[in-house]
């Protein structure tokens, strides 16, 4: 027992550890101030496990020997930067409100949730096909080499391992086992239900500052917790759940640019664009589709400038651009593009995906879409839950007509990809499906962060959307 207590418990210091080192970088990123606190958690977990992973890379490029020297030098280097670059807008403190007993209910389902997933997650080493041949293979590669070898990306018989993905999860998995001294694919599980924790850290603390009681915050995340498709032991390693966590900060971090709610918004828009990149393919393209939706929805004002698309774009062509200098140019060899151009072809590829899709969807997924359709027809119009909603049917859109494309036919790939791939839309989902609830259950008169602190709005804020907390520029 105590061979993988151990492990597990030096994983769990190491996570806090990265995670502290990332609380500290987030003062460049989000305000000081009790409406802005899990917030401040969620992007800091995210920050601590980009600058791990960056550690690592760092060390490759330089042939140092990575670990804790690595890590922590770029920390010190990235924490004092975001010290002297810190948002010195603070929000106006909230009055203090007593859990009431439903919130202290739904807390506890939370908490059951995260522990449920923690049980699945840790019950065995990972083992899912895609962690075995792809992310963690990669990683462990990485770890055990000391470098990134190029026969990863050239040899034919390591094809299985899909070359043309991105590094980011893989340099993470190493950097983790760099920093825990081996290779453990049984404890390094435990980081995905910290990623779970992050993510719901991000969805209370958008809802809340978007004016939404602490019932229903809680929730949404206590839902969103018990979402087993998402949440499950076959996810565990692979990269559905860490790109969850990157497209809710993405589209959290855009709503928040696009109503100006305060003056890191831009800055998160970056980093999240950096964790999608990094992450997996197609977070290239909700980078991109964000930045169109971004667009379209601030024509009829100036919510997002020319330098706010520059902090979405440029760091995810940053991000392209060290892939290709690190493997080449390597195409997805599970499509076949040319698909795109013979019309005739396509059509009945794509009317085969749907009704594959449709047939295999199970009654109990049916049943959750109707409860879904009645929540968001319940609710109230809102801009930043449209958004939100918009950004992730763009996402089912491209995952359901992807599989025309696929080279093993629709069939094939509705099968083994679309409803775990699906399953990563659900935080943005609940998200702006949560946003639309808050006219009807808001916080009480007086006691939510807004309501205390009066409201911040930008132009493209919605009378049905409850604005963010006033910030003020007195010093943290």
């Amino acid at each position: 027992m105590s061979a993988f207590v151990l492990p597990l418990a030096a994983l769990a210091a190491i996570l806090l550890a990265v995670g502290a080192v990332g609380f500290g970088a987030a003062v460049a990123l989000v305000p000081r101030g009790t409406a802005w606190r899990a917030d401040r958690l969620a992007w800091g977990f995210g920050a601590g496990l980009a600058i791990l992973a960056g550690s690592v890379a760092l060390a490759f490029s330089m042939r140092a020997a990575p670990g804790w020297l690595p890590f922590l030098v770029l920390a010190t280097v990235v924490v004092s930067l975001a010290r002297v670059l810190r948002i010195r807008e603070r929000a106006h403190p909230a009055p203090v409100r007593r859990l009431s007993a439903a919130s202290k209910v739904l807390f506890a389902i939370l908490i059951a949730g995260i522990a449920l997933y923690a049980a699945r997650a840790l019950t065995e080493p990972m083992w899912a096909n895609d962690f075995v041949a792809v992310w963690g293979f990669k990683g462990k590669t990485f770890f055990f080499e000391r470098a990134v070898p190029e026969r990863l990306f050239r040899w034919l018989s390591l094809g299985f391992s899909h070359p043309e993905y991105p590094v980011g999860l893989p340099f993470l998995y190493a950097g983790i086992a760099f920093l825990l001294g081996r290779w453990d694919d049984h404890a390094m599980a435990l980081l995905f239900p910290f990623l779970q924790a992050a993510t719901l850290l991000a969805l209370f603390g958008w809802l809340r500052r978007r004016g939404a009681s602490r019932e229903l915050a809680f929730g949404a995340a206590g839902l969103l917790s018990f979402f087993e498709p998402l949440y499950r032991a076959f996810t565990t390693g692979m990269a559905e759940v860490p790109l969850s966590f990157g497209l809710l900060l993405l589209g959290t971090s855009v709503c928040d640019r696009l109503d100006r709610t305060d003056r890191g918004a831009s800055r998160r828009v970056a980093v999240a664009s950096v964790i999608c990149t990094a992450t997996k393919n197609e977070g290239l393209y909700f980078v991109a589709v964000a930045l169109v939706l971004a667009a379209i929805f601030s024509l009829a004002q100036r919510g997002f400038a020319a330098r706010a698309a520059a902090m979405l774009a440029l760091p995810a062509a940053l991000v392209v651009g060290a892939h290709r200098l690190l493997r080449g140019s390597l195409p997805l060899r599970d499509f076949d593009f040319s698909l795109l151009v013979q019309p005739g072809a396509l059509a009945p590829r794509v009317k085969e995906s749907i009704a594959v899709a449709v047939a295999e969807t199970p009654v109990a997924a049916w049943l959750g879409v109707a409860a879904l359709a009645a929540l968001l027809l319940a609710g109230r119009d809102s801009t930043a839950g449209n958004r939100l909603l918009v950004l992730a049917a763009c996402g089912f859109a491209a995952y359901l007509l992807l599989p025309a494309l696929s080279v093993r036919g629709p069939a094939w790939l509705v099968g083994t990809a679309f409803f775990r791939t699906v399953a990563g839309l659900a935080p943005l989902v609940v998200a702006g499906t949560g946003a639309r609830l808050i006219p009807l259950w808001p916080e009480p008169a007086g006691s939510s962060p807004d309501a205390a602190s009066g409201s911040a709005r930008g132009p493209a804020a919605s009378a049905a959307s409850p604005g963010p907390p006033i910030l003020s520029t007195q010093g943290s």
